[in-house]
Parts: C-alpha cells; structure tokens; sequence
C-alpha cells in the first residue's frame, strides 16, 4: 500500500519534468512559435497553474476551445515557427488572441455553467415528480377511505389484514 502512494508522487514529477522538457525544447528551437502560443493559450494555462484540483479539467477544456479556435491559422502558426514578423504580425492583430481567449471563455462558461444548468434541470423535474406522486397518493388514499377525520385533522388509517 505504501508503494502505491510513493509512486504517485515520481510519476507526477516525471510528467511535470517531461513537460518542462518539451517546452525548453520549443522555446529553444521555435521562440516566436513559443511566445505566439503562450499569448494565445495563456488563459488555459492559467487555468492550470492557479486552480490545481479543478483547475486541471477546466484547463484541459479551455485548451480544447483554445485550440480550435487556432485551427484556421495553424499553417501560418507553424510557417511562422522561426519568423519573429509572422509572429508579431498574428499577435499584433488581435483577432487571433481576440479568438482564443474568447473560445477559451466560452469553453470555461460551459464547463462551469453546464452541470449547474443541468442540476437545477434534474431538481426541477425530481420536485415536479415529487408532487405528482404526492397527488396521486392523496387520491389512492382518499380512494380507498384511508384518512379518517379526527382532532388533529385527517390521519392515516392501516389498511384492514
């Protein structure tokens, strides 16, 4: 059991280093590749460093949005791996990053706003059956003559064995 629980911890370190890895890796190879997704997916990656226990699924859903909305300049992203021009350019625009971070937005919305939407839509329809089943015991119940009038108003009856 305990070397369940130490394993845990190295696999997480060796993903973070191989991450870590890559990015050095891009910086070094690419750098305006490198600074034009920083700017584009900062939101996501924000989303990833602050909130560490929710953090990392909403950060998953905004880089999913993020990079859909990046699909359409994804050849000159890649064209302009090495171009500092492209890069400044495609920033410099704002549509791009204007885009972006607004997928991303829509993307946090709905991974945050989706399951209370769908909460309040479960409450509403377990009340609505709630007070159906309500009524049609009250009718079974007046029915077959299971209250009897008294003191403190209508009481149930058992049912004659």
């Amino acid at each position: 059991m305990a070397g369940k629980v130490a394993a845990a911890p190295a696999k997480a370190r060796s993903w973070i280093w191989a991450q870590g890895l890559a990015c050095g890796l891009l910086v070094a190879t690419a750098p305006p590749l490198a600074v034009t997704l920083a700017v584009l997916f900062a939101p996501a990656a924000a989303a990833l460093v602050v909130a560490m226990e929710n953090g990392r699924r909403i950060g998953r859903v905004l880089l999913v949005y993020g990079l859909a909305a990046a699909l359409p300049w994804l050849d000159v992203l890649w064209n302009s791996a090495r171009d500092w021009a492209a890069c400044l350019d495609l920033l410099g625009g704002m549509r791009l990053v204007g885009l972006c971070w607004g997928a991303q937005a829509a993307g946090w919305l709905l991974a945050e706003g989706i399951p209370l939407v769908s909460r309040l839509v479960l409450e509403t329809r377990v009340r609505a059956r709630v007070a159906r089943l309500r009524d049609a015991r009250g009718r079974l119940e007046e029915e077959w003559g299971l209250l009897e009038e008294g003191r403190g108003g209508a009481r149930r009856l058992a049912p004659d064995a």
